[in-house]
C-alpha cells in the first residue's frame, strides 16, 4: 500500500467524461485528481509563450525538462498546478495552446520528461489520474485501472449539446469527423498509443448516464479496497 493510498488510472478517448467522471469519484473517495492533459497544454504553453517551433523536438525536449510542476488539492478534489511557481489557468486553453499541445505530445523524449514528472506527483497514491496513458505508460503498476469508451456518434452528441448550451451553433458533422480523426491519431500515433491497460475495467459509457459511471467505478475500487 502506498502511503496516502491507491492509484487509480482512468485512460480512455475524447468526450467520454474521464475527467467529470474523475473528479467525482476523487470527491467520494477523498483522493486528489489530477487530468495530465493539463502538464501537455502546459507544455505547450511555455513553447508558444517562447516563439518555437512545436515540431523542433530537440528545443521542445528541452523546455520540458527545465519546467518545475508543483501541485495543491483543492476544496473539489482538482489538484491546481503551478508551472515554474505560475498559476496559468484560462492561457492553457488558448485555442492556440491546444493546436501546440497536439504536435508537442508527439516527441517521444518530451513525453518521457512529462510521464515522469506525472509519477513524481501520484507516486505516494491517494490519487486519481486522467489521461490517455495513464495505465499503460505512466503507471503500469497502478492498483485499479478503468479505460472508459462510447461510441463517436454518442461523443458527438454530447460535445454538440454542451456548444448549445453555451450559446453557440455547433455542426454535428465536423465535430464527428474531429472526434473520428482524433480517435486515429490518439490510437495509431509511435509513442503511448491510446489502448487499454492489460487489467483495465472497460466502461462503455454510451448510454450510461454520469451518475452511473461514477457508481460503477466506485463499486470496482470497492472490490479491490476490500
Amino acid at each position: 500500500m502506498r502511503k496516502n493510498g491507491l492509484v487509480i488510472s482512468i485512460d480512455g478517448t475524447a468526450g467520454t467524461g474521464k475527467s467529470t467522471v474523475g473528479k467525482a469519484v476523487a470527491q467520494k473517495l477523498g483522493y486528489g485528481f489530477l487530468s495530465t492533459g493539463e502538464l501537455y497544454r502546459a507544455l505547450a504553453y511555455k513553447v508558444y509563450e517562447a516563439q518555437l517551433l512545436p515540431q523542433d523536438g530537440a528545443a521542445v525536449l528541452a523546455l520540458a525538462q527545465r519546467l518545475t510542476f508543483t501541485f495543491v488539492r483543492q476544496p473539489d478534489a482538482v489538484l491546481k498546478m503551478h508551472v515554474d511557481g505560475e498559476y496559468l489557468g484560462s492561457k492553457l486553453h488558448l485555442e492556440e495552446v491546444g493546436n501546440v499541445a497536439s504536435q508537442v505530445s508527439t516527441h517521444k523524449e518530451a513525453r518521457a520528461v512529462l510521464t515522469e514528472k506525472m509519477r513524481q506527483a501520484g507516486q505516494d497514491g491517494g490519487i486519481i489520474m486522467e489521461g490517455r496513458d495513464i495505465g499503460t505508460v505512466v503507471f503500469p503498476d497502478a492498483e485499479v485501472k478503468f479505460y472508459l469508451s462510447a461510441t463517436a456518434q454518442q461523443r458527438a452528441k454530447r460535445r454538440v449539446k454542451q456548444l448549445q448550451e453555451a450559446g453557440e451553433h455547433p455542426d454535428y458533422d465536423k465535430i464527428l469527423a474531429l472526434i473520428e480523426e482524433r480517435d486515429y491519431r490518439d490510437s495509431h500515433r509511435a509513442a503511448s498509443p491510446l489502448k487499454p491497460a492489460d487489467g483495465a475495467f472497460i466502461i462503455d459509457t454510451s448510454h450510461m448516464t454520469l451518475e452511473q459511471v461514477v457508481e460503477t467505478i466506485l463499486e470496482k475500487i470497492s472490490h479491490y479496497a476490500a
